[in-house]
């Protein structure tokens, strides 16, 4: 990336630094002081060095069925382990910790997938609309949807689910199968309501369409983040200053809630700078996945960015109010070393893509 797309490492590096600012500014409270900050430079620093090594290799290795099957398979049983010796957060059993630091399967997993569907759609972009091509491609991506959802982790299976519809509609299925699709998954969601959801994740949903209900306990995160957007002004308060996040009226301001802290700190003009960053992600990507010439890295590319622009736009709406609050972490932005290790791999594999002359 450091020499084939400098547009795109620029506004990544932005993007990073935005993050690192706004959370430096609110762990001075951390025990120790800015442990937080500590934390997200080491998974940096441990993200980077992944994404040179994926760089540096060339990106055939990752067309390989045998490969690919296997790192998938072991995504798959890091989730169904997790179930069992992994760590409870927010209510979702969904981390290994190793003291220091924790590890989030699920990340990773999303990694894997987008592999194993560009892979086989790319081998039948032709006949996709062949509904043995949807039903397989589908049941890859069901797998790791069922066992993220188990932990419960509802963002996560979400992502699983929004990969695959993706790359499904863009590699040629009809419309007949799309309504299809739609009145399948209306009934799926409906079942998943009366018997996936935790009572928790139904209160964040119904707290979302009626969300003066209970501005005290299900809606008091959507409150206190509106509160946090609407007080930074065109300016904001300035890092350091942010009433929400110091006197800590906002919860999860480092991960799920990160952009409502950058709102309040930098206003009106961060939100841009971070919104235009992130428009210059989504436009290059797009741009090399038109470039790429084999089907494999097109797909990829394609897939990496909707995983991106999901996370995005959900987090977003998380903060806005504007949808309800699933924990979804802002790419780049959130604390936390297993969103960004996965972000910085997959950004390493198309790397490795534009070095190697895809």
């Amino acid at each position: 990336m450091f020499k084939s797309d400098s547009v795109l490492f620029l506004a990544l590096f932005i993007l990073i630094t935005l993050g690192l600012l706004v959370l430096w500014s609110i762990s001075f409270q951390d025990q120790p002081s800015f442990l937080s900050v500590k934390k997200q430079l080491i998974f940096l620093g441990i993200s980077i060095g992944f994404f040179i090594v994926f760089s540096l290799l060339d990106w055939r290795i990752f067309n390989n069925s045998s490969l690919i099957l296997f790192l998938y398979f072991l995504s798959l049983g890091l989730l169904v382990l997790v179930l069992f010796i992994g760590d409870k957060s927010s209510g979702s059993a969904g981390w290994f910790n190793f003291g220091f630091f924790s590890f989030q399967p699920v990340e990773v997993a999303k990694i894997a997938l987008l592999l194993v569907l560009a892979k086989y759609l790319s081998s039948r972009h032709l006949e996709i609309w062949q509904w043995q091509h949807l039903l397989v491609s589908g049941f890859f991506a069901l797998i790791p949807f069922c066992l993220t959802a188990i932990q419960p982790d509802l963002g996560g299976a979400l992502s699983f689910f929004i990969i695959w519809l993706g790359l499904v509609l863009i590699s040629g299925i009809r419309i007949k199968q799309i309504i299809l699709l739609l009145i399948v998954f209306s009934l799926v969601g409906g079942l998943a309501w009366g018997f996936l959801l935790e009572p928790y994740q139904r209160s964040r949903i119904l707290s979302f369409l009626n969300p003066e209900e209970d501005l005290l306990g299900a809606g008091y995160n959507r409150e206190q983040a509106l509160i946090a957007i609407g007080s930074g002004g065109i300016f904001g308060k300035g890092l350091g200053w942010g009433s929400q996040t110091h006197l800590r009226f906002l919860p999860l301001s480092k991960t799920d809630f990160i952009f409502a802290s950058l709102a309040e700190s930098l206003g009106l003009l961060g939100v841009s700078i971070l919104l235009i960053c992130f428009i210059v992600v989504f436009q290059r990507l797009i741009v090399w996945a038109n470039i790429f010439s084999y089907n494999f890295c097109k797909l990829f590319t394609v897939g990496f960015t909707i995983k991106l622009l999901f996370g995005v736009f959900v987090n977003l709406g998380m903060n806005l109010g504007l949808l309800p609050i699933i924990g979804i972490a802002l790419p780049f932005i959130s604390m936390g070393g297993s969103h960004l290790l996965a972000e910085f791999i997959g950004l390493g594999i198309i790397n490795s893509m534009i070095l190697h002359q895809a």
